[in-house]
């Protein structure tokens, strides 16, 4: 919304320093966002009306003219090829220094002094279009300049009425070196301000709303807004019908004869012309002045075309009104020459006959005012919010009507707003009358409380103290009326606040916070205890795999969707009716929630073995179970959600791996070892079609089994393209957690003494794992401190029972240089140890 700083002075008196920047910084601290100031003036720094005294054919150009002007503080030569220059006439005159977009195309030029075929020339007498106001003053031929003193084309926007007489320098010597801005009412700053900001205050969509709040914050009185009270007649009967009063809480009407439809006024033109509108005529003017003014949308009807669309006088002594909901595929052409299907949510202006106007939106093209149009009916209306904000979405049309309704207006504004329009209607039109009786038709009732608030309440909320005659005051510039007690006040609520804006005690707090200052309170932190957030074992341990899987392992997290297709759960080898499908799915090809985290990795192997040597890849995510219970669905629901445990696969994959298997299962030994469980492998019941029956183990912590190593079947990791041997690891970190699992990892610092390492093979019994060989070894004697499997064999010459493992052992003192007696003393412990578990040396 734009707002005219000249405009806004009227009804405020505010001192001749205060500058438009200082009041966009008060209403951007308090009340509204100020985007930006526009000048209109801006570049015209520099051009002053002149006077051509003598315009003399040029001695070397034909179409060129010496001209002697007078600029209000002495005469300067010119030579000006402008076609329509004379004697006499009032000009725009570019001053040397000034800035002016020659022949009105390119980059502005500075103006110098020149020299054009022998004679100087010591400023410019300029076109409309060399000076950036081409729009107001359009040219009638390419070489004209700028005439100050006879005719002006004005569009009026209903058809090319001719051109009309500006008396504004007409014979007026006084204009003459005047700055151009200031001699054509350009000298205006507007304030841009963000219409977000004004969602919540209906008051402030006109300058009478704005100035009352600039008002507050300068604490200068606001004048009051005095309109003629309207002189009814009764030359014509308006009868208005409201059908739904909830739409409709308010519908104001009165008929005016004998208008003369036309351009507007200048001051007129040049209000609404600073805040962006066009100039239609004078009726169409009067309505956009009003809107701006006081916020309240206006409308005017050709009062013949309103009762009888075919009619083009005033001919009948009764106008039928109908406020109306539209019927559904009913069809509209609104102003703007565009056609519309209505439904029964829109709510509609009528007559006898069909929709005149789309309510709080737009006007219909039959009944909007012309050139021919002598008798109108003013329209001032309230409509209900979101039924307007509804229709304006639902036709994607949007107007400066429907931009306020939206926002809850004051049913009380009708009556000013109307009387507002009648007053200068007949001000500008001196064979206007008004023909009717004001109808006024309504429904409404605001809450203004009053609302009883303690002034601790003002401190508790604010958190510093205010004084008492302070609140007061604010209130009551603010247009509040307040009554004190003793400890509280009563405040009653003005009509203009009253919709959708005030209504509770924090609100008072608001008003009386941002007109005292938000800059004025202290800040001062909260004084409430604060206590960290509950321990989420979970959430730790996920961050833990995540480390040692990408800084540790050097494997790379991808983050699938939970959604899989019917195909991926095919081509894994489960069956589809285990999984739950989803009623509305994000996407209609993935309709089911996953059981297993595989079937997406499985995938991202496939799309990138092609273009890496080796692919090694993790993810950790939700899986979903219907055939086991989760958490409730509520807090005090018996309803339960299916199973959802977070869990981590992790997948390898390489052209020239031919174990993956090993490469999963060191990715295992290497999480349980930085986490410090004691594992197990736990039988196998049954082999799952993904998985391969000759390599795979299930993994068991205490006793409960909370993973898989395996490698991925060959004829699964087919038909997901995959043509290499595929190692997999998958750990249900729900269960895990459960288990209190979690990095307990010391870190002592490295021994300064050096370290001894001693290689130990022997042959086992199958039946041994090397998890049970792991803890016999761990607990043998202090000075061992480290044991690295690095060689498994299996063959014929050790029989088929048996297997070889060897192992690297290291030992270390923290205080002192090893001697080799007592690293043979622990490797006889280490020996002992074995052959209680069945091995034997190898040689």
């Amino acid at each position: 919304m734009l707002i005219s700083f000249a405009w806004l002075k009227q009804y405020i008196d505010l001192p001749d320093s205060t500058t438009p920047e200082e009041v966009a910084d008060r209403l951007k601290s308090a009340t509204v966002e100020v985007e930006k100031i526009i000048r209109a003036g801006a570049n015209l720094e520099g051009i002053v009306v002149g006077k051509v005294v003598s315009a003399e054919k040029h001695p070397n150009a034909d179409k060129l003219k010496v001209c002697q002007v007078d600029v209000g503080g002495g005469m300067v030569q010119i030579v000006c090829g402008g076609s329509n220059v004379k004697a006499g006439m009032l000009c725009a005159v570019a001053k040397l220094g000034a800035m002016v977009k020659w022949h009105g195309e390119g980059e502005p030029i500075e103006m110098k002094e020149a020299e054009i075929r022998g004679v100087k020339s010591f400023g410019m007498i300029c076109a409309s279009t060399e000076i950036g106001l081409g729009e107001m003053f359009p040219l009638k031929s390419e070489k004209e300049i700028l005439d100050l003193t006879v005719v002006i084309p004005v569009k009026t926007g209903i058809q090319d009425t001719g051109e009309r007489l500006d008396s504004r320098f007409r014979g007026n010597d006084k204009a003459v070196g005047r700055p151009l801005a200031e001699a054509l009412g350009l000298n205006d700053a507007v304030l841009e301000v963000d219409n977000k900001s004004l969602s919540n205050r209906p008051d402030l969509w006109g300058h009478y709303g704005i100035a009352r709040e600039v008002a507050v914050l300068f604490k200068k009185d606001l004048k009051k807004y005095v309109v003629a009270e309207i002189k009814e007649n009764n030359d014509v009967k308006i009868k208005v019908k409201v059908e739904d009063k909830k739409l409709c809480s308010r519908y104001m009407a009165v008929a005016m004869s004998g208008v003369a439809v036309g351009p507007s006024p200048e001051w007129l033109q040049q209000k609404i012309s600073a805040i962006g509108l066009r100039p239609i005529n004078n009726i169409v003017d009067i309505t956009n002045f009003v809107m701006n003014d006081v916020g309240e949308p206006m409308h005017a009807f050709d009062a013949a075309r309103i009762g009888n669309s075919k009619s083009e006088t005033l001919n009948s002594k009764t106008i039928n009104i109908k406020v109306r909901r539209a019927k559904d595929d009913e069809e509209f052409k609104t102003l703007d020459e565009v056609n519309h299907k209505l439904d029964s949510s829109m709510l509609v202006i009528a007559n006898d006959e069909k929709a005149v106007a789309l309510a709080g939106v737009m006007g219909g093209e039959e009944s909007g005012i012309s050139d021919v149009t002598t008798d109108i009916v003013f329209e001032a209306a309230n409509f209900d919010a979101s039924s307007i904000r509804k229709t304006s979405t639902k036709l994607g049309l949007r107007t400066d009507s429907s931009a306020r309704f939206e926002k809850a207006l004051d049913p009380n504004l009708c009556a000013l707003a109307l009387a507002k329009a009648v007053e200068l209607t007949l001000q500008i039109c001196p064979t206007a009358k008004v023909a009717s009786k004001v109808v006024d038709e309504k429904s409404f009732k605001l809450y203004q409380g009053p609302i009883e608030i303690a002034y601790d309440f003002f401190d508790q909320k604010i958190g510093q103290v205010i004084e008492r005659k302070e609140i007061v005051a604010i209130l009551t510039r603010l247009g509040f009326e307040i009554k004190e007690k003793k400890n509280s006040l009563l405040v009653k609520i003005p009509s203009w606040r009253a919709t959708k804006d005030i209504g509770i005690d924090e609100d008072l707090v608001e008003e009386v916070a941002r007109i005292y200052g938000y800059d004025k309170i202290v800040a001062v932190a909260p004084l409430i205890p604060t206590a960290p957030a509950s321990a989420n074992d979970l959430r730790a341990l996920e961050h833990q795999i995540r480390a040692i899987a990408s800084m540790e392992l050097g494997y790379n997290e991808v983050y699938n969707y939970s959604f899989i297709s019917a195909q991926q759960i095919k081509n894994f080898g489960t069956d589809v009716n285990k999984f739950i499908e989803l009623n509305n799915p994000l996407a209609s090809d993935r309709p089911y929630l996953r059981r297993n985290l595989l079937p997406g990795l499985l995938a991202n192997v496939a799309s990138n073995i092609e273009n890496f040597p080796e692919v090694k890849l993790f993810e950790i995510g939700k899986t979903f179970k219907n055939n086991e219970s989760g958490p409730r669905v509520r807090e005090q629901s018996d309803e339960l959600l299916p199973r959802q445990d977070t869990g981590v696969a992790l997948v390898f994959a390489g052209r020239k791996e031919k174990s993956p298997y090993w490469q999963a299962r060191r990715a295992w030994e290497t999480i349980a070892q930085t986490l410090g469980l004691k594992w197990s492998l736990a039988p196998v019941d049954k082999v799952q079609n993904w998985e391969h029956p000759g390599r795979l183990a299930l993994l068991a912590v205490n006793g409960k089994t909370i993973g898989v190593v395996t490698e991925v079947n060959p004829a699964i990791a087919s038909n997901f393209g995959i043509d290499v041997r595929v190692g997999a690891l998958t750990i249900n970190l729900s269960a895990l957690s459960e288990l209190g699992a979690t990095a307990k990892t010391k870190y002592t610092p490295l021994s300064k003494f050096p370290e001894v390492t001693r290689d130990l093979a022997f042959v086992v019994k199958k039946s041994v794992s090397h998890a049970e060989i792991m803890d016999a070894l761990s607990s043998v004697d202090p000075l061992l401190t480290k044991v690295e499997l690095f060689d498994v064999y299996e063959g014929a010459t050790i029989g088929d029972e048996f297997k070889s493992m060897a192992y690297r052992l290291s030992f270390v003192h923290p205080e002192r240089t090893l001697k080799s007696d007592e690293v043979d003393g622990v490797m006889a412990k280490v020996m002992s140890v074995i052959k209680k578990l069945g091995g034997e040396m190898r040689g």
